[in-house]
Formats: structure tokens, C-alpha cells, sequence
């Protein structure tokens, strides 16, 4: 990837692929009630991002469209609001845009900017049908022919489980980004496929496409974008770029290789020592070592930028530091930069990535910014946990319309007032609607890449995928093996377009995680979650995390205490774990689990009396969940189980997210605590049973399967007849088999 498509310019981006009853739109609100998604169309960043950049000429950037369908009658705009109740306040410099298409068809949109006329293509599909079924999915792949002078691509599209549509209403419909001199007229499609350099699937659903490119053809280094379309719905666009000179392909929408051999690991950055004040970079660099131990290869710290919540005694929810006062600087109580940067040296000496918690969809009350915008305040109560009130706004500050706003005012704020992430008000919501904040924030994210390797990217559905697309290709640009991670809730397909190469799953697989240890559902609604990601569109390449507990939700541990039915609750923990590293996903730890922080870690105690009525839910309904970590007491075994699964995890390839899922025939007595299903490879087969139940389970097997557990190293048949293999499995039995003998897919 070159510097010049990395960061020259101020082209928009990728081609858009959308639906007629869809919008573009960036609303000003965050939350539920607005919308869970926001996009617009943007001018990309010219040249190195500044971090205090002067703002943006009003004429310096204009949009119109240049091309539309005959019967369109849609026009460019500069704020959609089908979400919000309030007016959107008018800045008056609309360097971004939005729209919302009238009919289908192509629609071509001119960027006016100081570089030049640039231009952006969304091809905009009918409506889909309610009864439409799931999107269907796409990889592409693609090789250089030098002896023909042409690149070869396959584009392997396959229906959702739950389409209503027949394999030949399956095709993919293929756009240059725009201003890259490839027309489609020059691109020759065949299909079926003659000859291809990966034999297209025979599965029902599956269509595979060969496409041919003269490299005489390109103008330099060249995207091309698919998507799949099955006749009703629209699927997640892929992307390929081709290299003319180098006689390259190269994939940049895949996650970096490491990831898939990963297990991560969140820190409550300020929880991890056992007590307040404890935990520093130097205390973080002592504890790498048993990270190192444990199994862990990622690393994720909660922010340690400054933030108002970690400088004040007992903040609400804890020290989070989710309100960032300094995009460019480390909380003072953690250290400096250079020891954070010791830190990273350090976990990369033990082979471990660092995982940086970046935070821009909203910034914080205390940051400099937003406070040059205030230009008089209402009288100060005394209470440390209410902030008073904006009687006037300065206006004239070069960063006034660096923070959303609506034109009217409310009961705290004057207009135009201010709106903030859940109407939390230490935390502005971030305009990117304003090509100078995007500058500030693309600096910021610049300036933390070089000294990290991934970014868990914060509230990721409350930023515009503008930025985010363009973001990760500036990352991307500066290291290839760069990883994005967002927090998208509910997960969100989209995301996976060119922007993030994993992403969490709190409400699947955590949620049925949870919901199992309880004992309120059965075993296998686990595995439903896991296929439910195939139905939801997910491109079988991106990666989701097997998250079974986050900082932002209760500890299953507690949970199941205070409202399940099992005696045993430790070992539903175990059992959890034990899914999240066998099942297809990215296993991920929250600080303690291995430790059974939730019996013997030290609770956080909320900042609110109990007959205090204000709201502190991180806490009050949960004490644990950032809880001080539990250096001292802890049971052994259950930290050997842990440490056992990574171990095995990192020497399975046949539990790697890339290996198959599929059903295992078995029988047993007890389906509801008990799950059983197939990881298969073309080197290894696998039978994996886990039992959620307080007591041993006992499960038939086919008689071909090896009863030798791989996880214990012990012989667990048990009685059983001729016609099966009969196992005895306390938490966790992996055996090996000559083949499943079950459907299988790649989830």
C-alpha cells in the first residue's frame, strides 16, 4: 500500500452499495431512541494530519451530484434528521454530506475541495423485500497472470441460510474507486467460471465468479470493490488492490494473521493492582510476566489517557477515564509516555501485543477543547458530581463546531446546545460532520499506531464509517499487520467493510454465555450464536471476539450466583471459558476470570449513597465487574484450568477461528447443561464436549471416536456398547475422530 492512496488528497473514499430505503445520515444524538449507526460523505485528510488545525475555509469543500438516475429527484444535504426530535444546529460550512436516495440506480457525487474535483459512486439497490431472509456473503481472491498481462479475480459469493433467493439470482456487482482510471468496461466477467485459480464451492448457494483485468488497463495502484446481491438484499462489500507495476493482489479487508492465534485480555487499567492508587505502567510491566504465563497474546487496556473520572476519589463507575481530556498525553497517575512505551516494549519482549482503547465518539467535560467553547457558567453547587450549568456558548472559538449540537437549548444548556453520549454530560458527543475535528482525531490516532499494534475502538457505531475507512487504510499504511477491534452493540455487519477486522458479540455470545451458566437456557443456544454471525452476513474472513465477560457488563460469575440455579458455579465459569476457546471466534479474558475475581477479588463501591436516586449501574449492579484484582487468594485449580485451555488452544489448529464447525452425533442425558459439536481441518477432526452441570456428564459418542480427553491427557470411556464410545467429561473433553460425519460450514 503506498503513502499516495494512504493519505494524499482529499478524495471520499470508497464506492458506497446501499439499499433505496436506506440513508447516509450522522445524527447528533448517540443512543438508542436515534439510531445505532451514523455515515456520512467526507473529504478525506490531505498529507500528515495537524493536531490543532486551523478550521476549514466554509467554500473549501462542496458537494453535488453529477450523475443520477433519470427519475431521481434526490439532492445533496447537509443534515437528515429521521432519528432526532431536535433541530440539528447549522454551522453553515457543510463540508460533509448526506443523502437519502429516491429510486434505485447509480448516483455520482462531485466533491468540490482545494486539490481538486473529486468524485465518490453509490450504486443504490431496490428495496428488499421484508421476507428478504439474510445477506449473502463474498470473498475475494485474485492472483497475477504475467504470461497473459492480466489480473485474474474470484469472487466466491454464497446465499444466506435464510434467503428466499435461488443460487442464480446470486451476482456481484463490481465499482473502482472512483478517480482510479479503471473503467468496468474494461473488466471481463465470466460465468460460470472457465478456469480459476481457487476451485468455486459446489455447496448449494454458493456462485463463483472469475473476472479478468488487462494491467494495461490500470492507472497505478487500483481498488475494485464487489458486492453481493442475491436479487432482494445487498451483502457486505470486499475489496482488492491491484498493483500494475509489482503485479500484485492484495487483500487489504483480512485481519492481520497473528489475530488468529490469539487469545486477548482486558485490564480495568486502574483495578489491576489489588487496592486504589496501585496500578502504574511500572506495576503493569512487573504483571507481564504472568500474562506471558497465563497465555495471552493481546493485551487491551482501558484508556490511560487523562480523564476527569480518574482524578477525582471514588468517580462514578470507577476510574474509567472514558471522558479524554488529552488525545495526545498519559494520565499523570499512571506514569509518563516513555514508561507506557517501556510497558509496550516489554509485552512485545514476551511476544504479547498492546491493544490501545481508542475513544472518539465522544471526549470529555475537562477537555480543553469543549471548555474554550463555554463562555459562561451557572453558579457551581458544590457538588463534585454535577456539573453546572452552560449559560453561554462562545461561539468565535475555533472549536465550537468541533462538538455536536442541536439549534435549541435544554433545562442545563443554552443554545445551541451541546448534546452528549447518552445525555451523559462529561461526555460531548464529537462532530464529524467537521473536517477540522477529523483532522484532531486522525492525528491522534497517528500519533498512537506507530507505539501500539490495534486499536479497540470505543462506541466504533457512534463514528461515522467515513472515518473509520479512512482510518484504518492511514493505519494500515503505517503497519500492515495493524488490528481494529470495534464495540458495536448489537454487532453490526457493516463494520466489517474495510474497517475493523473484529469485532464483539456481547449480545450473542456473551449474552447466551451468560444465559447458560444461569441455567435458563440450553447448552446449544451457545452454538446458535455462533451461527447466527453466518446469518447475520458476517464475511467468513472478519473475526468475532467469544467474549464472556467485558468491563461494561456484569461478571458471569455473579450473575450466575445472585440469579441462577447451579451449586457450582466455578465450573459454569470454566465451562463459559471453555466454549469461548473452542467454538470459531477470538477468545477473550476480562481481568480476573482466571482468578474467580467474582468470590475473591475486593468489590468497588459505588460513589452513591443507596438512597441517593441517582443512576450508577457500573457498580451498584455489579461491585465485581471492576472489581481490584485478587493478587493473593485464589484457587489454584481453577487458574490451571485457564492456563490448560490457552495452552491448548495455541497448539490446536483444528480450534483456530479458520476451522470448521459442525454437528457431532452423540446422545446424552442431560442436553440442556450439556453442549457437543465438531472442529474440523483437513489435517485434524475434533469431537468437543463441554458440560455446564454441576456433576460429570456422560455422552455417547460414535464408536470411531479416540476416548483419550486431548485436554486432560486421561481415557475417559466408561461402560458404553459396541455400537458407540461412551465418555465420562467433568468441564471440558476434546477427542480426536477420523471425521465428525455432520454438516459442516464455516461459521
Amino acid at each position: 500500500m503506498t503513502d499516495r492512496d494512504a493519505a494524499a488528497g482529499h478524495h471520499p473514499g470508497p464506492p458506497r452499495f446501499m439499499h433505496a430505503d436506506e440513508t447516509i445520515v450522522d445524527p447528533i444524538f448517540v443512543d438508542g431512541h436515534h439510531g445505532l449507526d451514523r455515515d456520512n460523505l467526507a473529504p478525506t485528510i490531505d498529507g500528515t494530519p495537524e493536531r490543532d488545525p486551523d478550521p476549514y475555509d466554509p467554500e473549501a469543500f462542496s458537494w453535488s451530484l453529477s450523475d443520477q438516475p433519470e427519475d431521481s429527484d434526490a439532492v445533496v444535504e447537509f443534515a437528515l434528521t429521521p432519528y432526532d426530535d431536535a433541530e440539528r444546529y447549522d454551522h453553515g460550512d457543510h463540508h460533509t454530506a448526506e443523502f437519502q436516495p429516491d429510486v434505485p440506480g447509480t448516483y455520482v457525487f462531485e466533491l468540490a475541495a482545494p486539490d481538486g474535483t473529486h468524485r465518490q459512486t453509490v450504486r443504490v439497490f431496490p428495496e428488499a423485500p421484508e421476507d428478504a431472509g439474510g445477506p449473502p456473503r463474498l470473498e475475494l481472491d485474485g492472483r497475477y497472470d504475467a504470461e497473459n498481462e492480466e489480473f485474474v479475480l474470484l469472487a466466491d459469493a454464497e446465499l444466506s441460510p435464510t434467503s428466499n433467493a435461488f443460487r442464480e439470482d446470486l451476482t456481484v456487482e463490481w465499482l473502482p474507486e472512483a478517480g482510479s482510471g479503471l473503467s468496468l468496461s474494461d473488466v471481463t466477467i465470466e460465468s460460470p467460471i472457465t478456469e480459476s485459480p481457487t476451485p468455486p464451492s459446489e455447496s448449494d448457494g454458493v456462485v463463483g465468479q472469475q473476472v479478468r483485468i488487462p494491467a494495461d488497463a490500470l492507472d497505478g495502484v487500483t481498488r475494485l470493490f464487489g458486492a453481493p446481491y442475491d436479487g432482494q438484499v445487498v451483502g457486505n462489500v470486499d475489496e482488492v488492490l491491484l498493483d500494475p507495476e509489482a503485479g500484485t493482489v492484495e487483500l487489504p479487508n483480512r485481519p492481520p494473521e497473528w489475530l488468529d492465534d490469539a487469545v486477548v485480555y482486558e485490564i480495568f487499567t486502574r483495578s489491576f493492582a489489588a487496592e486504589p492508587a496501585g496500578t502504574d505502567f511500572e506495576f503493569l510491566v512487573e504483571k507481564v510476566p504472568y500474562l506471558d504465563e497465563l497465555g495471552i497474546d493481546v493485551v487491551w487496556l482501558t484508556p490511560i489517557v487523562p480523564a476527569w473520572s480518574a482524578q477525582i476519589d471514588r468517580a462514578p463507575g470507577g476510574p474509567h477515564a472514558y471522558s479524554t481530556e488529552d488525545y495526545f498525553d498519559v494520565a499523570e497517575d499512571l506514569g509518563t509516555l516513555e514508561e507506557y512505551e517501556r510497558f509496550v516494549e516489554i509485552c512485545h519482549d514476551h511476544d504479547i501485543r498492546v491493544c490501545f482503547d481508542l475513544v472518539i465518539n465522544h471526549a470529555g467535560w475537562t477537555n480543553p477543547r469543549f471548555q474554550d467553547t463555554i463562555a459562561k457558567l451557572g453558579e457551581d453547587i458544590g457538588d463534585k458530581y454535577v456539573l453546572p450549568h452552560v449559560e453561554e456558548w462562545d461561539e468565535d472559538s475555533k472549536y465550537f463546531d468541533w462538538f455536536d449540537r442541536q439549534s435549541g437549548g435544554t433545562d442545563t444548556d443554552a443554545p445551541p446546545a451541546a448534546t452528549y453520549f447518552f445525555g451523559t454530560r462529561l461526555q460531548p458527543n464529537l462532530n464529524y460532520g467537521n473536517v477540522a475535528l477529523r483532522e484532531h482525531i486522525m492525528a491522534a490516532a497517528e500519533f498512537w499506531a506507530p507505539k501500539v499494534d490495534a486499536f479497540r475502538c470505543d462506541i466504533a457505531w457512534g463514528v461515522p464509517h467515513s472515518f473509520w475507512k479512512e482510518l484504518r487504510r492511514r493505519v494500515r499504511a503505517m503497519d500492515s499487520e495493524f488490528m481494529l477491534l470495534d464495540e458495536t452493540i448489537p454487532r453490526m455487519p457493516s463494520f466489517a467493510e474495510s474497517e475493523f477486522d473484529a469485532h464483539f458479540d456481547t449480545t450473542g455470545f456473551m449474552d447466551a454465555a451468560h444465559a447458560v451458566a444461569r441455567g435458563d437456557r440450553p447448552a446449544s443456544d451457545i452454538v446458535r450464536a455462533i451461527e447466527q454471525r453466518f446469518i447475520d452476513g458476517f464475511p467468513t474472513f472478519t473475526r468475532l471476539l467469544n467474549t464472556t465477560e467485558n468491563h461494561d457488563e456484569r461478571r458471569l460469575y455473579y450473575e450466575a450466583k445472585a440469579e441462577g440455579r447451579r451449586e457450582n458455579v466455578a465450573k459454569a465459569q470454566r465451562a463459559a471459558m471453555a466454549a469461548a476457546v473452542t467454538l470459531p471466534g477470538v477468545p477473550f479474558v476480562l481481568y480476573g476470570q482466571e482468578r474467580l475475581i467474582g468470590e475473591y477479588g475486593m468489590p468497588r463501591e459505588s460513589a452513591f449513597g443507596d438512597d441517593d436516586d441517582r443512576s450508577d449501574d457500573d457498580i451498584k449492579n455489579d461491585p465485581y465487574k471492576r472489581a481490584f484484582m485478587n493478587w493473593d487468594e485464589y484457587p489454584e485449580e481453577h487458574l490451571q484450568f485457564y492456563q490448560d485451555l490457552f495452552d491448548l488452544y495455541h497448539e490446536l489448529d483444528v480450534l483456530k477461528p479458520a476451522a470448521d464447525l459442525a454437528q457431532a452425533p452423540h446422545s446424552n442425558i442431560d442436553p440442556d447443561d450439556v453442549l457437543v459439536f465438531g472442529r474440523e481441518t483437513d489435517e485434524q477432526s475434533v469431537v468437543v464436549v463441554i458440560n455446564f452441570g454441576d456433576g460429570p456428564a456422560t455422552v455417547d459418542l460414535r464408536n470411531v471416536v479416540d476416548p483419550c480427553n486431548l485436554f486432560t491427557g486421561e481415557n475417559c470411556e466408561t461402560g458404553g456398547t459396541n455400537h458407540a464410545t461412551r465418555v465420562e467429561v467433568e468441564t471440558l473433553g476434546i477427542f480426536e475422530t477420523p471425521s465428525v460425519l455432520g454438516p459442516s460450514h464455516r461459521p
